[in-house]
């Protein structure tokens, strides 16, 4: 290893949704480090549904290797292993883009980061930046101009200042930097498109059961917009497990849209999804990825968190998030309650959600 490159780790975990919201500060790194070589620590989901983080960035441009935290585990053995890891890495700076981590209490989370701190300092690294200092880094904080929880990569930015501003508007800090050979593969995914042919772009799956709109809800979504949209063509995308739900939205089209679901990487299909007009779909990883090349969305919210923290990066987006008196659940199943705020979203709502979208979209480009 060059003993005069700058030797960072960069902190995150989560998967496709995590990975995009942070995005802006990943690329804050490398246009001020350069040079820098870069070690990133994160987990590797057990599921194909939340792709790994390092399968979402480029290795050719963001990161030098990886090493893998299992999140949550209480395992010395295992901990050994990642602190010797990083040790060996002779790391001088840890930059800290993890989410907030609220515990039982103030007192119990402080003590995680303190940990944490200490974790890190062991290691042998002496620079620690984006470590919670003020009460709002502890908890989740309001946004005094909406009202809503703070947005995650405004928290992110708010919290690593120190390295520069980040314009959360700029294309610049949201570019994915897809190679030449992501695109070619883009391409070919798309070939049986018809050129000059308008693409919508969907995904609709989702990893929690409190999340999905249900398929009855997709399928005449999707009949009806085919109705005012004839003309249009139907892209989906999502993990090889969404394919056979994506095969009835198709169906319910028409049948004669394309599935990508399983057949594209999530670097690829962030290529394909460049080339659509709009995107619809869930709270979900390709929805965030659809926002980062700067695509429209129209996306379909439940209330299991409380709105703001995790919406996507704003391109004339809207969200349909229905607030009922049990929002701020974060339940991963909702059964008592029967997902009663996002199976109240109607299919009307959400075609004229998309037709209001495509409106404001055509008018920005009309002049």
């Amino acid at each position: 290893m060059d003993v005069h490159r700058k030797r960072i780790l960069l902190y995150r975990i989560g998967s496709l949704g995590d990975t995009i919201v942070a995005l802006p500060v990943f690329n804050k790194v490398r246009e001020i480090y350069p040079d820098a070589d870069i070690t990133l620590l994160t987990n590797r989901p057990i599921t194909s549904k939340a792709p790994a983080l390092e399968s979402v960035l480029s290795s050719d441009y963001y990161f030098d290797r990886v090493i893998n935290y299992p999140s949550g585990t209480r395992s010395p053995r295992v901990l050994y292993a990642v602190w010797k890891e990083i040790r060996q890495q002779k790391i001088d700076i840890v930059i800290n883009l993890s989410t907030t981590r609220i515990l039982k209490d103030l007192r119990l989370t402080k003590l995680a980061v303190l940990r944490d701190n200490l974790f890190f300092r062991s290691a042998g690294i002496s620079k620690l930046i984006g470590f919670p200092t003020v009460r709002a880094d502890y908890e989740l904080a309001v946004d005094l101009k909406t009202g809503d929880f703070e947005w995650e990569a405004a928290r992110l930015t708010r919290r690593l200042e120190t390295l520069g501003p980040i314009d959360l508007g700029s294309d610049f800090y949201w570019d994915m930097h897809f190679n030449d050979e992501e695109n070619l593969l883009a391409s070919a995914a798309l070939q049986k498109c018809l050129s000059g042919k308008p693409i919508i772009a969907a995904s609709v799956g989702t990893k929690r059961q409190s999340n999905d709109w249900e398929q009855d809800n997709w399928s005449r979504f999707f009949k009806d917009l085919k109705l005012q949209y004839p003309d249009w063509q139907l892209v989906m995308v999502g993990s090889p497990e969404e394919a056979g739900r994506s095969y009835k939205c198709i169906e319910a089209w028409g049948g004669t849209g394309i599935n990508l679901c399983g057949k594209t990487s999530p670097r690829v299909s962030g290529a394909v999804l460049q080339k659509a007009r709009i995107f619809i779909g869930h709270d979900s990883g390709p929805m965030h990825l659809a926002a980062a090349v700067g695509v429209p969305i129209v996306a379909i919210y439940s209330a299991r968190n409380f709105p703001g923290q995790w919406y996507p990066r704003d391109n004339f987006n809207k969200i349909i998030y229905h607030k009922t008196d049990c929002a701020g659940c974060g339940l991963e199943e909702c059964i008592v309650q029967q997902k009663k705020c996002i199976l109240s979203i109607t299919v009307d709502e959400v075609l004229n959600a998309v037709t209001e979208t495509l409106n404001n979209t055509e008018a920005k480009y009309s002049y």
